[in-house]
């Protein structure tokens, strides 16, 4: 449990996130005067503002903490993960985002009814919906939980409670357009939140002239992963599912309803890529030297 001046940044860091949060929120009840400005934010967002948004819903618990902590614990296999996620940005350029913004929907239940005329398959795909919600919500709720008992020792009932309180509060004043704007700010205190500790970790290695760290032997890294043809099908199969995975996300498809129109939509999938591209590097960075330290430590 950290104790002392540890803690109490932590806890001042989480307060302040959360009063920039709550400033946003305020800030989206002044300007929402429509149903168009509460659920697509009047499809005015920029390809800039909504790419850092889309990212920063995007790096959720999974990749922040949980792209590193597979490196450490699979080796050259987890390095896969940020690969998958990345390309599956371009599964969803070439085939959804086009379609989804010239359909003039509000929800992805709303885009197959007009598509496909038929009420039986809207109903399933809200269910569809509901369930890939519920499926992703549970998990990010944990990583909140584990985020803010390891940080600073509060029970771990404290980060969904705060998590769902913040959220509650973003959304019903002030809607899409609040939530656009606080998610695309946190995409950059995310990207800080690793960039920082792992400048100061290569000032310790050799990469920046520093001292070094133990544990460079490439030999941690021989774990035999992709040698043999059960290890291509799993490598395979874990990209596909990714790659599918994500254009099945009911809140980062309904992103590209916001756009003005079908090639912002698109220019905001580009954009995506590059953030994306750029932060993935930051928790991969993380793992390997983390594996390293690990694999001496052992």
């Amino acid at each position: 449990m950290p104790e002392g001046p540890m803690r109490e940044y932590a806890i001042a860091a989480i307060i302040l996130v959360f009063a920039a949060t709550m400033l946003v929120s305020l800030f989206g009840v002044r300007v929402v005067r429509s149903t168009s400005d509460f659920y697509v934010a009047s499809r005015r967002v920029s390809p800039r503002m909504n790419a850092s948004a889309l990212v920063s819903e995007y790096i959720s618990a999974a990749s922040f903490l949980g792209v590193a902590g597979l490196i450490v614990a699979e080796g050259t296999y987890g390095l896969w993960f940020p690969l998958g996620y990345t390309v599956s940005c371009l599964t969803m350029l070439l085939f959804m985002t086009g379609p989804l913004r010239r359909s003039g929907a509000y929800t992805v239940p709303d885009f197959v009814s007009l598509r496909f005329s038929s009420s039986r398959l809207r109903v399933a795909t809200v269910i569809i919906v509901v369930l890939t919600g519920w499926m992703y919500i549970v998990p990010q709720l944990h990583g909140a939980a584990l985020a803010l008992t390891t940080t600073t020792g509060l029970p771990a009932w404290t980060g969904p409670a705060a998590v769902i309180l913040v959220v509650l509060a973003t959304v019903l004043p002030g809607g899409m357009r609040s939530v656009t704007i606080a998610q695309a700010i946190q995409y950059w205190i995310k990207l800080c939140a690793l960039l920082i500790p792992l400048i100061f970790i290569l000032l310790q290695t050799n990469t920046l002239g520093g001292p070094g760290l133990p544990g460079w032997d490439a030999s941690v890294w021989h774990d035999g992963t992709g040698t043999s043809p059960a290890d291509f099908y799993r490598i395979v199969s874990l990209l596909l599912a990714l790659m599918l995975g994500t254009i099945g996300l009911p809140h980062v498809l309904v992103r590209f309803y916001t756009n003005p129109d079908g090639d912002a939509a698109r220019r905001t999938t580009f954009l995506l890529l590059g953030l994306l591209s750029g932060f993935y590097i930051l928790p991969v960075a993380l793992g390997v030297i983390s594996r390293a330290v690990f694999a001496e430590g052992s």
